[in-house]
């Protein structure tokens, strides 16, 4: 599932942020092998975004994909805002000019609250727009601190076809140094999908690593791979390099 690897990316980048204000530049590039006759997916993104304190940031991006021999690019912007001592408001949206695979435009927010000293409770909704359907999607998540690892577990649902599909997440992470961590994660259950063209609600079940390991101040390195089977259609196993520049 691109959107776990994705998410758990994420989320060990924010929770390993500068204590001084810091802009990073990221490139990435991901290769995915399908099953059957189709052809590898490649996705190369380029994004940079700026911390101004621990939990104030904002960034942009832009990503261009080849799936099911159709080229696209998407464009991607975020922001993440304090609004209490404990209570933290995210923002994004993304488009694509062409919206033959991805969604034409998508917006979702999430809230994140720590209700005690490392537990942290997260919820989030989102509506993307493709060519042939609405996707409205809802996130719980429940996260716990201990020592240099975290554990979250999550439930999403998606709404579309005048259908609900859920699916569920476990993810755990080791930061082994301030700035530096990996993690793991497992899913399963229904997601929307858009195969060759045609949005559809599929079973799902993956598995990922990622990780991000910083050699000094300035440079760091991001990985991930993951292994999705999307219902009778493919499997797909993915590795995705990237390289950031901090300043």
């Amino acid at each position: 599932m691109k959107a776990a690897t994705l998410a758990t990316l994420a989320a060990l980048a924010c929770s390993a942020l500068p204590a001084a204000a810091q802009t990073t530049i990221g490139i990435n590039h991901g290769i995915d092998h399908l099953s059957g006759p189709a052809a590898n997916w490649h996705e190369t993104s380029l994004s940079v975004r700026h911390q101004a304190a621990p939990r104030l940031g904002f960034g942009a991006g832009v990503t261009r994909i080849e799936r099911f021999g159709i080229g696209e690019t998407q464009f991607s912007a975020g922001a993440d805002m304090p609004l209490s001592g404990r209570l933290t408001a995210s923002v994004d949206g993304n488009f694509s000019s062409e919206h033959r695979i991805l969604a034409r435009r998508a917006l979702g927010a999430t809230l994140q609250y720590e209700f005690a000293k490392g537990w942290l409770v997260h919820g989030g909704g989102r509506s993307s727009s493709y060519n042939d359907v609405h996707v409205n999607q809802s996130l719980l998540m429940l996260e716990r601190y201990v020592g240099s690892y975290s554990f979250s577990g999550a439930w999403r649902a998606a709404r579309a076809f005048g259908t609900t599909a859920h699916s569920a997440e476990l993810r755990g992470s080791y930061y082994y140094n301030d700035r530096s961590a990996v993690g793991l994660s497992v899913a399963v259950g229904k997601e929307a999908a858009n195969i060759a063209g045609t949005t559809r609600l599929t079973s799902v079940q993956s598995a990922a690593l990622v990780g991000r390991h910083w050699f000094d101040q300035r440079w760091a390195v991001t990985y991930a791979l993951a292994s999705t089977r999307q219902g009778d259609f493919y499997v797909r196993n993915g590795v995705n390099l990237g390289l950031q520049a901090a300043f």
